[in-house]
């Protein structure tokens, strides 16, 4: 028991964590908890040694396979060979956590996690499991047959009995719970983001918009999922010179491939440029380069790039399957159904058709929002509560 001078030892056992920056969004969320919760909470994460599912070498500024400081927390840098459940019972015993987070019901860490509390190889600990979007009917359906029979399998194990689920919105609760069936604890939390993004934001500095051209910027993991492609069938019917720019790591090579075919049949006043993974202090001033933020999701339980993009003045051109909705009536973009790609034309040919004056309005109007939405003292709160909770039940 943690004694009342003593902050509650959290102990995530996330795949991946600074200094990485490929994996998105899911570890950005541990990210900022840490930096914001530290305050009240001790943190040590378990993590892989490298950066996201693509780039596999070591990271060459850690010591691997032992504790490092990073930031507020100590990190255990987990070398391939030692991914496993012997290796997870011995740092779990080692730490004697108040509780353990994980942000990935599909993860092998923490399918390890969860036989080794079943099978009683670990001190019964509370553990807070965060799904990150994945039981969204979008994300399901990507591999489901390997899905539905885990989750099958988790469910005659009984791996998923007593567990303290995280959600990060209402909708991503209502996903859960349609799979995952009757639930005896979720939180909703929203995703910490940092508490500021570019506080030196200069809406001068945005580029210039003129009649019939527009800039647009998508940021993300490039997989299928995200749905880009989608996209592209329907652009088509574009009126204006437009820009699409991409960034972040290719995750899926076959996605990529249909990508690059569709890139070659589009007209001459499209253009697509693919850019790479973008390092996540360069997020905020990369962003800033363009008009608007596009990104056509098959599903998001948050999307930290939302508010990112938002935050950089870019106002969203985004699928109406994530928490962020009624973008239009707040003049901060679009948020729309997969199902009518005429909308998705109209709100482009909306944003070609923009001059500066009515552009510098929407733009100032996106910028105002992200940093209304980030100093809400309530998203903290909820993530305080839920931790609190976790770190008392045993």
């Amino acid at each position: 028991m943690t004694t009342q001078t003593e902050k509650p030892l959290i102990l995530v056992i996330c795949d991946y964590y600074l200094p990485g920056f490929e994996s998105g969004g899911a570890m950005r969320t541990i990210v900022n908890m840490v930096d914001r919760l530290a305050d009240e909470f001790r943190f040590r994460i378990v993590t892989r040694d490298h950066d996201g599912p693509l780039n596999r070498a070591p990271y060459d500024s850690v010591t691997i396979s032992d504790w490092n400081r990073v930031g507020n927390a100590d990190v255990y840098y987990l070398a391939e060979d030692k991914i496993g459940r012997s290796e997870l019972e011995r740092l779990i015993t080692e730490v004697k956590p108040n509780a353990i987070y994980v942000n990935s019901f599909f993860s092998p860490l923490t399918i390890f996690t969860l036989m080794l509390r079943r099978f009683g190889k670990i001190p019964p600990v509370p553990i807070v499991l965060a799904p990150e979007g994945e039981f969204s009917a979008g994300a399901l359906g990507i591999k489901s047959v390997k899905k539905k029979l885990y989750i099958r399998g988790a469910k005659l194990l009984k791996l998923l009995d007593k567990l303290i689920w995280k959600t990060a919105s209402e909708n991503e609760a209502a996903d859960l719970k349609r799979v995952i069936g009757a639930i005896e604890t979720v939180f909703v939390a929203p995703n910490l983001p940092p508490r500021m993004i570019d506080p030196n934001y200069d809406q001068a500095a945005k580029p210039e918009k003129h009649l019939g051209d527009a800039r647009l910027v998508f940021l993300s993991r490039f997989m299928r999922k995200k749905n880009f492609n989608w996209l592209l069938e329907q652009l088509r019917e574009v009126s204006g010179e437009l820009t699409i720019d991409i960034y972040g790591p290719r995750e899926e090579p076959d996605y990529w491939k249909e990508t690059e075919e569709l890139i070659e049949k589009l007209p001459k006043n499209i253009t697509v440029h693919a850019k790479g993974p973008v390092p996540y202090q360069e997020v905020p001033k990369t962003l800033a380069k363009y008009h608007f933020f596009v990104l056509p999701t098959l599903g998001e339980n948050f999307g930290h790039i939302f508010v990112e993009a938002l935050a950089a003045g870019c106002p969203l051109i985004i699928s109406d399957r994530t928490p962020w909705r009624d973008l239009e009536a707040k003049d901060i973009g679009w948020d729309m159904s997969l199902d009518e790609p005429s909308r998705w034309i109209a709100a482009i040919n909306t944003c070609l058709a923009m001059e500066q004056d009515e552009y510098t309005q929407m733009s100032g109007n996106a910028r105002r929002f992200a940093v209304d939405w980030l100093s809400d003292p309530e998203h903290e709160k909820a993530n305080r509560e839920m931790l609190r909770f976790a770190a008392g039940s045993n």
